[in-house]
Formats: structure tokens, C-alpha cells, sequence
């Protein structure tokens, strides 16, 4: 029997920064790729790429991919994670780099984009605005050079590498956090529908909830931006536009990279800290989500 011998042990989170620093310095068609799966303003030229840039004494952006749309120049702040956790503050201050950058004229638009395997991604709840590794090793299979395929299997070993290794550690104050949050609001707003918190992450700050009558759209507080979303995946494209056109005056339209959420501002809340000192905020968040679920039902003949 042929036994399969991998072309390294090990990838590193270096390892895919210089790939994915290679495909933005060289490949037009891929970097065009790039900007429509995240869904950001349409790329007509490109401007450069380059690594481990510090800026304003607000830490390091992993790679900084600059180019154009149209006449408008357009920043990407992209963090690559593959297994480690996020320092303190880190997407803050991806956040307030962007802030600078506009502040000081240097770009027109500027964004902070996460790259990681899926798992990573679905088990963290601060960038929106994410590509995971699975995706760019498909499209570079898919482009089918001996090149890009030999990228795509680096990628995929990347991926089983966190995928082996992935053990959830709990964090004492935020699933206590949880537990409260799940008997509140199992109390008080029954109808939405929440799993039972188990092992909380320290980084877990979306507590998910569903209503049954309304398949794909899961509702998200997220606690620490202080926005209540009713997020719609996998609807046509007209379907939001609709929403767009109806949307009461308290809820907003948020777009994502490859879905779109209905968003009510509810208040600010730290998970680390007292359920019982935060509970108007959370009262405040369920009552938003519940009258979210409700004008959904009202008008759901468009969905």
C-alpha cells in the first residue's frame, strides 16, 4: 500500500502569512477573488501587500493589503490565527488602527479581516469580517496549478493541525455569566430558543438563540458590541434588499461576508463580570431580539 508523506510536519501561522502575502503581492485574479468573498467595495487595482506592519503604537497588523475601488483607496487589516488565542484587546485595537489610518487621510475605507481554519472562526465572536483557511485552500485547488495545489495541501495541513488539537477550556466567570443569562432569559423570554451552556470559552460573547418557525436566521446577542442581530444565511440576495426597504426606524441593515443581519443597538456587556450589575443591559438586548422576532414574523410572506 502507498503511504501518503506529508511535505512538512507542521505549518505555522508564519508559514500561511508568507502564502497569503505571495498571492496578494502577485495574483490580480486572486486578490479579486479575495475582496468578493469578503464582500468589501470591489477591487480595480491593487496597491501592494506587506507583513507585520506596526502603526500608532496600537500593536501589529499580521498583513496589510492596500488597492482601489475606483477612486477610493481601501485598507484591509488582516490578523492570521491558527491556533493561538487572541491577546488582550487585540481586535480593539485592529479597530482603532483602522480609525487611525482614516483619521490621517491614508486611505479612504479600511477594514480588519480574521483568516483561520473554520473552527477558529466559529468559535470566536469579534471579527465579522473573516476568510477561513478551508476557503482560500479550495480556491487555490480550484485554480489547479502544481503551485497553487502544493499551497492548498499547506493549508489544509494547517487546518487538520488545529482540528486535532482543539480542546475548549472553560472560563469560570464567563460561563457563570452564561448560566445566568440562559435562566433570565428562560424565565422571562421563553419563546426564543437557547442550548443550556456547558463549557464556556473565555472568548464566547454570542449567546445564539433560534426561533423554530424561522429556519436560517439565528438571532445573536453580542455582548460585547452591544448589538442585538437577527442574522439571515444562505437567503438570495433580494431577500435583503426587501428587508432594506421595510426595516422599521430602531433596527439598521448589517451586511456580512456571506450573510445579512437585521441590528438593534442594546447596550454594552463585559461577560467577565456580574450578570446581576448588567441585567437592564440584558433585558434590554432580549427585548430588542424578541421585537426583531416578532416584525420578522409580521412580514415573513417575503422570506
Amino acid at each position: 500500500m502507498k503511504q501518503t508523506i506529508l511535505p512538512v510536519e507542521s505549518i505555522q501561522e508564519r508559514d500561511v502569512d508568507l502564502i497569503l502575502l505571495e498571492e496578494l503581492s502577485t495574483d490580480n485574479s486572486f486578490c479579486e477573488w479575495f475582496i468578493r468573498e469578503l464582500e468589501l467595495p470591489d477591487l480595480t487595482s491593487v496597491n501592494g501587500a506587506w507583513r507585520s506592519i506596526s502603526a500608532f503604537g496600537l500593536g501589529e497588523t499580521d498583513i496589510l493589503f492596500s488597492y482601489n475601488s475606483s477612486d477610493k483607496k481601501i485598507f484591509l487589516l488582516i490578523e492570521n490565527k491558527l491556533d493561538a488565542t487572541f491577546q488582550n484587546e487585540q481586535f480593539n485595537r485592529y479597530l482603532k488602527r483602522t480609525e487611525e489610518y482614516l483619521t490621517k487621510k491614508e486611505c479612504d475605507n479600511a477594514f480588519a479581516v480574521l483568516i483561520a481554519p473554520e473552527l477558529y472562526c466559529e468559535n470566536q465572536s469579534d471579527f465579522e469580517n473573516y476568510l477561513t483557511y478551508e476557503t482560500i485552500a479550495e480556491r487555490l485547488e480550484f485554480v489547479g496549478s502544481k503551485r497553487n495545489l502544493f499551497k492548498s495541501n499547506l493549508l489544509q495541513i494547517a487546518t487538520e493541525k488545529l482540528r486535532r488539537g482543539y480542546q475548549p477550556v472553560n472560563s469560570v466567570p464567563v460561563q457563570s455569566f452564561w448560566h445566568s443569562y440562559w435562566e433570565f432569559k428562560e424565565e422571562n423570554y421563553p419563546s426564543l430558543i437557547m442550548k443550556k451552556p456547558d463549557i464556556v470559552p473565555h472568548n464566547s460573547d454570542w449567546p445564539m438563540l433560534y426561533d423554530d418557525r424561522l429556519k436560517n436566521i439565528v438571532f445573536y446577542h453580542k455582548l460585547g458590541q452591544g448589538n442585538t442581530d437577527a442574522t439571515f444565511k444562505g437567503f438570495p440576495e433580494q431577500v435583503g434588499v426587501k428587508i432594506k426597504e421595510l426595516l422599521p426606524e430602531w433596527a439598521k441593515f448589517k451586511k456580512h461576508t456571506k450573510s445579512f443581519s437585521i441590528r438593534v443597538f442594546s447596550g454594552k456587556i463585559d461577560r467577565t463580570k456580574d450578570f446581576n450589575e448588567q441585567l437592564e443591559s440584558v433585558a434590554n438586548g432580549l427585548k430588542n431580539l424578541e421585537r426583531t422576532r416578532n416584525w420578522i414574523i409580521e412580514n415573513k410572506n417575503w422570506l
